[in-house]
């Protein structure tokens, strides 16, 4: 089981490089001497995060109007009155506001400026169009913050490890995965009925390498509850967890994402956890992919299998407790019969010997 980081849920994570880059959210995930994060707890923790940011810009959201307000008072302020990183602010709150045609209309004049482009422009236009669904355009912009522009070295309040772990991410995973769906798009993406999970792992350097994506299957090559043939889990960083959470966080309406998340909680044994993420797919998100529902109702027979064996379980252990109590009680009216007994029978001699006593002193009279 992997160590998991533990947030309120009142937290915003902080996205980064290529995804929504803000001074105004905190980071979340723990990163360890070794550069890799833990992912942030699910029940209680990254479930409603995740949901939060989803319904950023919808009236029921409580995150909405702080972050409009934001939005009008930098706007108010002047775009050549703001910083890099206030910029980046307000492109970011745009984003997550869902005024995706704001953000292009504000850092478009900036990327044709060398004075004021840079990666914080690109990486928010490439973001700006994946919202739009020109997932070319996203890629290309991309390309362009990746060749042409200097990931920083700092940002906010964000470590050096921090941005390193980030940096590791866009350039492994988020830039390939703004390549696959642009890939998709122009050769004509696949209904949701037919795609499957994105192909994130393993990390390829070289495109020309055609080793396969992982495959969510046991070892009898079939999908299984709580199950990952070892061959697959090889394909997998010790952090896809993490890295599949920050991806969501950038992306947050993204049912396919979201979808693979619950398959990386599956093969670490979080069948509960898989089949809750599976359900908020589908029901929350409206995805009717048919392997996603497939794959839903194995995992719920996994769930009720699970709880059919704890229920057991807790009967076998209530049946055994009782029989430990009979035999407690046994024990104590057996040592409480030796005890009345053993007492019945002191008393016994203890009036013979009594009486003998009164017998004596009776015949010396």
């Amino acid at each position: 089981m992997k160590g998991y980081s533990i947030v309120g849920i009142f937290l915003l994570a902080v996205p980064s490089f290529a995804g929504i880059y803000s001074p105004d959210e905190p980071f979340l995930f723990e990163i360890d001497s070794d550069g890799i994060a833990k992912p942030i707890q699910y029940v209680g923790g990254f479930e409603g995060i995740s949901a939060d940011f989803r319904d950023i810009g919808a009236p029921k959201s409580n995150w909405t109007p702080r972050l409009e307000a934001r939005v009008r008072d930098r706007k108010a302020m002047g775009v050549s009155a703001l910083s890099p990183e206030e910029m980046a602010g307000y492109a970011a709150d745009l984003i997550r506001l869902s005024r995706p045609d704001e953000v292009l209309n504000l850092l478009q004049p900036l990327a044709r400026d060398p004075r004021r482009g840079g990666f914080l422009v690109y990486a928010h236009l490439a973001r700006a169009h994946a919202a739009r669904g020109e997932w070319r355009d996203a890629a290309d912009q991309q390309q362009v913050a990746n060749q042409y522009s200097e990931f920083p070295t700092k940002f906010a309040k964000l470590t050096k490890e921090q941005l390193a772990w980030l940096k590791r991410i866009e350039r492994e995973y988020y830039r390939p995965f703004l390549v696959r769906r642009a890939e998709e798009a122009r050769g004509g993406r696949p209904s949701e009925l037919r795609e499957d999970v994105d192909a994130l792992f393993p990390v390829s350097a070289d495109r020309k390498r055609t080793e396969e994506p992982v495959r969510f299957v046991g070892e009898n090559g079939e999908y299984t509850p709580g199950k990952l043939a070892e061959a697959e889990r090889k394909k997998l960083p010790a952090d896809a967890l993490a890295i599949v959470q920050q991806m969501i966080l950038w992306h947050p309406k993204d049912a396919r994402l979201y979808w693979l998340l619950g398959e990386l909680y599956n093969a670490e044994g979080e069948i509960e956890i898989a089949a809750r993420i599976l359900d908020a797919c589908s029901f929350n998100m409206g995805y009717s992919n048919p392997n996603l529902i497939r794959h839903r109702q194995i995992l719920l027979f996994g769930v009720e299998e699970i709880a059919a064996q704890k229920k057991a379980a807790r009967e076998r252990e209530a049946e055994e407790e009782r029989q430990l109590e009979s035999e407690r009680q046994r024990r104590f009216w057996w040592i409480l019969s030796i005890g009345v007994a053993l007492g019945v029978l002191l008393v016994y001699y203890q009036g013979r010997e009594l009486i003998r006593r009164v017998r004596r002193s009776s015949r010396r009279v």
